[in-house]
């Protein structure tokens, strides 16, 4: 059996605490008529391997043969990037161009990156690469790019519709960048074990029908039994239940799924995750740890720990949106699902933006080269370095091209296109914290998951009330 190269699944959050909106720049707009005098170069601030800038680097060659624009791209990990990028807005820098914005920090920024809608309506600015914005994944556009800048916490209120500018500006919102890398919770399983008949002929006799690919929880959770073997030393799945915001999303993509609100909080402030079906959501949680189907050590678990378990060939399963590749000592091959299914689907997902910085000079050129940089062209070619694309187009083409990454890609994007993003807060990572926290409690058995989430209940609202959001009685 060969060995799957897995795309990059790196979104890479970590829990900074965020300090609440920042004052917006002070300079104009841009977009409506001719582009300005060309510079020589245009430069970004971007991340390294959790927005793959390798990815991005790969096409400043072709870049700059196409603009006549040197294109140079600071990368800095996670971390230093969100420290920087405010650093540069707080003193209103105009070094950089454009910035790369993940999600859960955008709604503190906003106000101080360039509306894009002129520019979107302008097709001088759209001749190198029109962005085409009813291209993008509508869930995909709306979560990571889409703002009414002066209520940022307001989520847009169709994010199922094709986007379109005209639409999008008549209803109070504006276009605050385009999206670049989108990262979805995908199940990775072991293909040679399911396909494998001794495999499949013990869990016939054991459960009585033939062993599938699990859609819903409950399969998930039997499944997960089944391949405990410890004479094999073989665990059914994984979880990410260490205090991070791993099992925060480990807990929103289960809470989606049972019929909650994924988002966690709602535009009205309202806690949407104390609820029955957080309780139900969290219940599962714990017992599938209970039931010895996860490795040891699984409550201080994160992205990194659940994806070696998973490459090293300790798990059968695993749920993730790291990179998965079998170790070589492992002989094996790599297949792709959606997350399981409970009454809905909504698996955690967040995506990275290219936003220009309003206080830049070049706001024009800035513009086309992230309308061409997003361009189904060019994210088409970057798929060749393991680019998660945010383009319905791409997801086709690279669907249609066969080969080992078609069964990705399909998962990807139809993960993409259910997925549930983040709650629009200033302080979303402390938020995720507080939830996390809770969430690695009930885990471990410290305390019942309805004890649990009343503690987060408390802990969020104390967190809110501290970065000024008014949540009633």
């Amino acid at each position: 059996m060969t060995k799957h190269n897995g795309r990059a699944r790196s979104l890479g959050v970590i829990a900074l605490a965020t300090t609440g909106v920042l004052l917006a720049g002070c300079s104009g707009g841009g977009g409506g008529g001719e582009p300005g005098e060309k510079p020589e170069t245009l430069r970004v601030l971007y991340t390294t391997a959790e927005a793959n800038a390798t990815a991005v680097q790969s096409r400043v060659d072709a870049f700059e043969e196409e603009f006549g624009i040197g294109l140079e791209i600071d990368t800095q990990p996670y971390d230093a990037l969100q420290q920087r990028v405010f650093s540069e807005i707080a003193s209103s820098s105009d070094y950089y161009d454009i910035y790369v914005v993940d999600t859960p920090w955008a709604p503190a920024i906003v106000g101080n990156l360039e509306p894009l809608s002129t520019y979107l309506s302008n097709e001088e600015m759209n001749e190198h690469a029109d962005a085409d914005v009813a291209d993008f994944i509508p869930k995909v556009f709306f979560d990571t790019a889409v703002y009414n800048a002066a209520d940022s916490i307001v989520q847009y209120p169709d994010p199922t519709e094709t986007p379109d500018v005209d639409a999008i500006t008549e209803a109070g919102f504006d276009v605050y960048g385009l999206p670049i890398q989108a990262n979805v919770a995908v199940m990775g399983y072991r293909k040679d074990l399911f396909e494998d008949p001794a495999q499949q002929a013990a869990f016939q006799e054991a459960y009585w029908r033939e062993l599938t690919v699990p859609e819903t929880w409950d399969e998930y959770a039997e499944v997960a039994e089944f391949f405990t073997q410890p004479d094999k030393n073989l665990y059914g799945t994984t979880v990410m239940a260490g205090v991070g915001d791993w099992a925060t999303d480990d807990f929103k993509t289960l809470l989606a799924s049972y019929g909650g609100d994924g988002h966690l909080v709602t535009d009205d402030l309202s806690l949407a995750f104390d609820s029955p079906e957080g309780v139900e959501a969290l219940t599962y949680y714990r017992d599938l740890i209970e039931s010895g189907s996860v490795p040891p050590g699984s409550t201080s678990a994160s992205w990194d720990e659940a994806a070696t378990s998973f490459d090293n060939g300790l798990t059968a399963m695993t749920i993730n949106y790291h990179a998965l590749e079998l170790a070589d000592a492992v002989d094996g091959e790599i297949g792709y699902a959606p997350v399981p299914q409970g009454v809905g689907a909504g698996p955690h997902f967040g995506t990275w933006m290219l936003s220009l910085n309003k206080n830049g000079v070049n706001k024009d050129w800035a513009y086309q080269a992230i309308a061409w940089l997003t361009s189904s062209e060019q994210q088409l070619a970057m798929t060749e370095a393991q680019l998660h694309p945010s383009r319905t187009s791409v997801f086709e083409a690279a669907e249609a091209a066969g080969g080992d990454e078609a069964e990705f890609y399909t998962t990807l994007g139809e993960s993409l296109a259910v997925g549930v993003g983040r709650a629009r807060l200033t302080n979303y990572m402390e938020i995720s914290h507080a939830v996390a926290v809770s969430v690695n409690r009930a885990a471990s058995g410290e305390v019942s998951p309805e004890d649990a989430l009343a503690e987060a209940s408390d802990a969020v609202t104390a967190l809110l009330e501290q970065a000024g959001y008014d949540v009633g009685d």
